[in-house]
């Protein structure tokens, strides 16, 4: 490294490739990265929160919407405006028509928040991971009729793959021999699916009309979010006698919940308009391993033949959808680069005169340039 820096040493293959990355290349690597750990450490943090007999989930999720909202309206008092501009962190105006544009928004998120929370305590960090695979599959094709995001044979093969990993994943858990399935847990698990998948393509739509960045969208969903949540915990007011609020098993994570809440808000909205509802899908898709790893760790969650099979065809899932894009992405830059190539210098000779016809532009202005030079040689003497 200190050669190459030094000049005496050729730059690494993968230093070269970083380093010439197109900066909207680089932002949609870096949102992607960003809402992988916010995910996979929230999920976790949730699990262990989202005990039957623990806080109640409207004091869980009021505590962190309410300090997101404490710490984006924080961050916007302390930090300098060039800071803010610089980072895209500046809140907004508070305005009647944002709130009506983003209120449908806001009450998918908290379907999607309320949903995950119950799934987490009727089943395994690893069949949610497990369930998210179907949303993908939502959100592609919702992406694909809505923002003309295009569905090739690959993706549609990574899809399948991903169902069947969803189905080997939750086979042995929602099926008992004894009981039956498990329709609590399924209801909840496809709620969580649909609201997930709308959340993520609705997103993108109501950030365009009410024009705002990943950080407004931020503060708007925490703002709205919490008088929602404040009035269901008051509602279980005869209850908080029992909550545990000062034990470290509950307060730590529920802290440490409430800080990456902050950022994952931030991070969602960041991915989704740096690349597509697709990436961003996908991007929770890749989430997947490493949660059910974690799941297995942590909470003691058996590791099933049908759990190693989610997790072999989801890794493939993933691999297959990410080579994909990086092969349309290509096509796609070599098409536009055929299509902006000039075409080459032609001479067009009428009788004793000659024009020579030069090329400028695209190359649908040089066939016009073109034929009109090939009209007004016609009228060489």
């Amino acid at each position: 490294f200190f050669s190459w820096r030094q000049g005496t040493w050729p730059a690494p293959d993968h230093l070269v490739f970083l380093l010439k990355m197109p900066v909207a290349s680089v932002e949609g690597f870096a949102s992607c990265i960003a809402y992988a750990f916010c995910s996979i450490s929230m999920v976790i943090l949730n699990k262990f929160l989202a005990v039957p007999n623990g806080l109640p989930l409207s004091c869980v999720l009021f505590t962190q919407n309410f300090a997101s909202l404490i710490l984006i309206c924080g961050l916007d008092e302390v930090l300098a405006p060039s800071t803010k501009t610089k980072w895209k962190m500046e809140v907004p105006n508070v305005t009647y028509q944002t709130i009506r544009t983003w209120l449908p928004v806001n009450l998918i998120f908290l379907l999607m928040l309320l949903s995950s929370f119950k799934s987490l305590q009727l089943v395994t960090v690893a069949l949610l991971s497990v369930s998210k695979n179907v949303t993908n599959v939502i959100t592609t094709f919702g992406d694909y009729f809505i923002f003309g995001e295009p569905v090739t044979r690959w993706t549609i093969i990574s899809m399948l793959l991903m169902i069947l990993a969803a189905l080997a994943g939750a086979a042995d858990e929602l099926v008992d021999g004894v009981n039956g399935i498990n329709f609590k847990a399924v209801f909840w698990l496809i709620v969580n699916c649909v609201s997930t998948s709308s959340y993520s393509l609705r997103v993108k739509l109501s950030m365009r009309e009410a024009k705002l960045k990943p950080y407004g969208a931020s503060f708007y969903n925490a703002l709205l979010a919490t008088p929602f949540m404040l009035l269901w915990m008051m509602g279980e007011y005869e209850n908080w006698a029992d909550w545990r609020f000062l034990e470290s098993t509950y307060l730590v994570p529920l802290t440490m919940s409430s800080i990456i809440g902050f950022f994952i808000g931030i991070s969602v909205f960041w991915c989704i308009s740096a690349t597509s509802p697709t990436t961003h899908a996908m991007a929770g898709a890749a989430n997947k391993v490493p949660v059910a790893i974690f799941g297995i760790i942590l909470f003691g969650e058996p590791l099933t033949l049908n759990r190693a099979g989610f997790i072999v065809l989801g890794t493939l899932g993933s691999f297959l959808y990410g080579s994909d894009k990086i092969h349309r992405k290509r096509l796609l830059k070599a098409r536009k680069m055929d299509a902006d190539k000039p075409i080459p210098l032609k001479e067009v000779q009428k009788g004793e005169g000659m024009v020579s016809v030069r090329t400028i532009g695209t190359p649908q202005d040089n066939r016009t340039r073109e034929s009109i030079s090939k009209d007004n040689a016609a009228h060489v003497v």
